[in-house]
């Protein structure tokens, strides 16, 4: 009984080493299995395109797995090759690296989206590297993409039916969002010639809408209250000029108007947007009437209108440089009519102050004003208020008299309102006897207001 017992022990334990023996070589042998064929080999096919993609193997779960998705799905996308057919807008804009650049990224960025239907073949993972199969059905991804083509020509219409429905309405940027919305629903098929039926004929779609968008803006027609802009006396030499933008008749709401003048020192530069009558108001003002053939000019400002259309920067791209014809409207400076008389307060008779007269119409002759005559109907009133200060001499200096004239020109408009007061710099006149040394300071004054009297006037009505 015992040896038949030993004899169950001896065959237990090598059952025991031989099921051991058998799970190591069994696990040896897994490890030991060659790689798939289409690991060393891509696969040939006709009816389906091909996706292969590897990853080395990483720390972190399931991350070699997911990237060698990715790139699988990134070659099949490469296999179903974009061929550039003849006419499309691809073809047109062959040279606009911006384009074929934005295409070539849309395509790559969105393969797994645009390959939906795929299929896994196999997955493999190795000790150092993952590797994974897809194939897709060339037949049924071509129906697929064709329903997808379908769709975006049917969004690109109703995007232009909107967008003409906006401009009948004068609303230009609307208009433009829509056209160009039109243009990119079908930016996956820029390839193709993506041809339908609009207003009764056979259109290709993405130049019809570029075209469009074009031609509307150079359609823009912008007027000016005024053919020619006076700025005088009458208007405190300020004038607010409308401009009025319309569109096909309609104003034209929400446009980007650029205008421009020079007021004798720099060009001012302004952009204003046109209200819901298609109107913007520039304030001319500052205008120097020494600035020759001086001339106001607008026009449509068609980077800023691009940007608050919400374009695509593509799509700007597409529709390239636009000139716009520009507004112009001279700008004449009337310079105003004036008198100029004594004050009756003046402490200097008047018999002695014709050379501080004389001096002050030439200052303002100099700076454009027209002096007239006393019966004469004039824009303003210009008078010279002088006050002498006769100083008597003292025992030292018996033999000199010294005269101070002091003095304001002060300026009424035609209403007799005073607008301005000009105070005149003190002068001194130091002569033997009196009258000498007061014909010494009027001198001394009539010079003083030559030089610069007449500029300050000038830039004071004005």
């Amino acid at each position: 009984m015992t040896r038949i017992l030993s004899n169950i022990s001896v065959i237990a334990l090598a059952l025991t080493f031989g099921l051991l023996l058998g799970g190591c070589a069994g696990k040896k042998g897994t490890e030991q299995l060659p790689p798939p064929e289409w690991i060393g080999q891509r696969p040939l096919s006709s009816s389906h395109y091909i996706g292969i993609g590897s990853a080395t193997q990483s720390p972190v779960a399931g991350d070699a797995l997911a990237n060698a998705k990715k790139r699988a799905a990134a070659d099949l996308a490469s296999e179903i090759a974009v061929k550039v057919q003849s006419s499309s807008l691809l073809e047109s804009a062959e040279n606009n690296g911006t384009v074929s650049q934005r295409f070539s990224s849309s395509i790559s960025s969105h393969a797994e989206e645009r390959i939906a239907g795929f299929e896994v073949v196999d997955i493999w993972e190795g000790e150092n590297q993952v590797h994974v199969f897809y194939r897709l059905n060339k037949a049924r991804h071509a129906q697929a993409r064709e329903a997808r083509r379908n769709a975006a020509m049917e969004s690109a219409v109703a995007e232009h039916e909107m967008g003409r429905e906006a401009r009948t309405q004068g609303q230009v940027q609307q208009a433009l969002n829509h056209f160009g919305s039109g243009v990119m629903a079908l930016e996956e098929f820029w390839n193709e010639v993506n041809r339908m039926e609009l207003d009764g004929q056979m259109v290709t779609l993405e130049p019809h809408l570029l075209r469009t968008m074009r031609n509307m803006v150079l359609g823009v027609q912008l007027e000016g209250t005024v053919s020619t802009l006076d700025l005088s006396a009458s208007n405190n030499f300020r004038f607010p000029l409308g401009l009025n933008a319309t569109i096909d008749g309609t104003p034209a709401t929400g446009l980007p108007l650029k205008y421009q003048y020079h007021n004798g020192t720099y060009t001012k530069r302004a952009t204003e947007f046109t209200d819901e009558q298609g109107d913007v108001v520039a304030l001319i003002s500052g205008v120097s009437p020494e600035r020759p053939n001086n001339t106001f000019s607008a026009d449509l400002d068609a980077d800023r209108l691009w940007k608050a259309s919400n374009l695509d920067e593509v799509v700007v791209d597409l529709i390239g440089a636009v000139t716009t014809s520009t507004l112009r409207i001279p700008i004449n400076v009337i310079m105003p009519a004036v008198h100029i008389a004594i004050s009756s307060q003046s402490t200097v008779p008047a018999s002695e102050q014709d050379g501080v007269l004389t001096a002050l119409r030439n200052a303002m002759r100099t700076e454009g004003f027209n002096v007239l005559g006393p019966n004469e109907a004039a824009d303003f009133d210009i008078e010279i208020d002088l006050r002498q200060d006769h100083r008597t001499s003292s025992e030292a200096y018996n033999q000199f008299h010294t005269v101070y004239m002091n003095g304001t020109v002060r300026t009424r408009n035609a209403a007799g309102v005073v607008t301005e007061e000009i105070v005149l710099d003190r002068t001194k006149g130091v002569q033997l006897n009196p009258e000498s040394a007061m014909r010494l300071a009027l001198s001394k004054t009539a010079e003083t207001i030559e030089k610069t009297v007449g500029k300050k006037i000038a830039a004071a009505l004005q």
